[in-house]
C-alpha cells in the first residue's frame, strides 16, 4: 500500500476564477449533456453550501490537470456551519458526470519561481481507458475533504496528491476505504519539507456522510492527520478502532498536526 501511494507527488495549484478555466458555468443553451453537467455541478454546490458554507469565488486549479480534469479543482471553504474558525478543504469534481477521466497526462513539466511557487506547467495529453464505473455511482463516487481549524496550504498539497492518485493512477480510494473500513497512508508530502500521515474514512456524524446528485450518490470521505504512534497502533488494532479512539477523544475527523496522540 505504501509503495503505491508514496510515489505520487503533489504539484502546487494555480488559481482560476469559477467562471474561468474548467469550472465555467455551462449555458442553458448547451446540449443536453452540458445541461446535465451543469445540473450536477449546481446540486453539489448547494450541498456544500448547505452543510459547510459559501463556496469561494475562486476554485484552485491543478495546472497539469486542465485537460484531464477540466471541470474540477479544489476549494478552501470558510466552514462557518461547522463552527467558528473551521475550514474545509475539498476536491470539487470527482463526482462530475464526465468522470472517471479517459485522458492521461504524461511528460509533466513544472516551472517554479524562487519561492517554490508554480508559474507554469506543461504536459502531453493521451487517451486512456477510463476506470470502471458502477451504475448509480457519480464519477469516482466521492469527494475528499480535509477539515481543520486553520487557513493553510498543506491540505491543498494532500488534495493534489489525492487527485494524482485517483485521476492519473486509478487508485480506487473509495473502494479501498469501503473494503477495509478505512485507509491509512503515511508520508504524504504536504509542503516543501513537510510530510503527514492520514486516516481516510467515510464521514462520521455530526458530519454529512453522503449526498444525492442526479448522477448518483456522492460519498464524503474525510482525511484526518494522525500521529506516528496512531499509525503504528492502527496496524495492530485496525483502522475502525483508531477512528473510534479519535471520535471518543473529541478529535473526531478534524486535522491538527500538532495535537497529542490518542493512543
Amino acid at each position: 500500500m505504501k509503495s503505491l501511494f508514496k510515489k505520487l507527488a503533489g504539484f502546487f495549484s494555480s488559481k482560476a476564477s469559477a467562471s474561468d478555466q474548467g469550472a465555467a458555468p455551462i449555458t442553458q443553451n448547451g446540449n443536453p449533456q452540458e445541461q446535465f453537467w451543469r445540473k450536477v455541478y449546481d446540486e453539489r454546490s448547494e450541498y456544500y453550501e448547505t452543510h459547510f458554507g459559501a463556496l469561494p469565488s475562486e476554485i484552485l486549479k491543478i495546472g497539469h490537470m486542465f485537460g484531464v480534469w477540466p471541470g474540477g479543482g479544489l476549494y478552501m471553504i470558510p466552514a462557518n456551519k461547522l463552527g467558528e474558525g473551521m475550514w474545509v478543504y475539498t476536491t470539487f469534481g470527482f463526482t462530475n458526470p464526465d468522470m472517471p477521466s479517459g485522458v492521461a497526462a504524461q511528460n509533466v513539466e513544472v516551472e517554479k519561481d524562487e519561492q517554490g511557487r508554480v508559474v507554469s506547467t506543461a504536459a502531453t495529453l493521451t487517451r486512456k481507458e477510463a476506470a470502471a464505473q458502477t451504475d448509480g455511482v457519480p464519477g469516482y463516487g466521492y469527494e475528499m475533504l480535509v477539515i481543520a481549524r486553520e487557513k493553510a496550504e498543506w491540505p491543498l498539497w494532500f488534495l493534489q496528491w489525492t487527485a494524482n492518485a485517483e485521476i492519473l493512477n486509478d487508485a480506487g480510494i473509495l473502494e479501498r476505504v469501503s473494503k477495509h473500513d478505512g485507509l491509512t497512508v503515511e508520508e504524504i508530502q504536504a509542503g516543501e519539507s513537510e510530510f503527514i500521515n492520514v486516516l481516510i474514512a467515510k464521514a462520521q456524524p455530526p458530519l454529512p456522510s453522503s449526498g444525492k446528485l442526479s448522477n448518483g450518490n456522492m460519498e464524503i470521505l474525510i482525511a484526518t492527520v494522525i500521529t506516528e504512534e496512531e499509525m503504528r497502533w492502527s496496524m495492530e488494532h485496525g483502522r475502525p478502532a483508531l477512528l473510534q479512539r479519535l471520535m471518543k477523544a473529541g478529535v473526531g475527523q478534524v486535522s491538527d498536526r500538532h495535537r497529542a496522540s490518542v493512543v
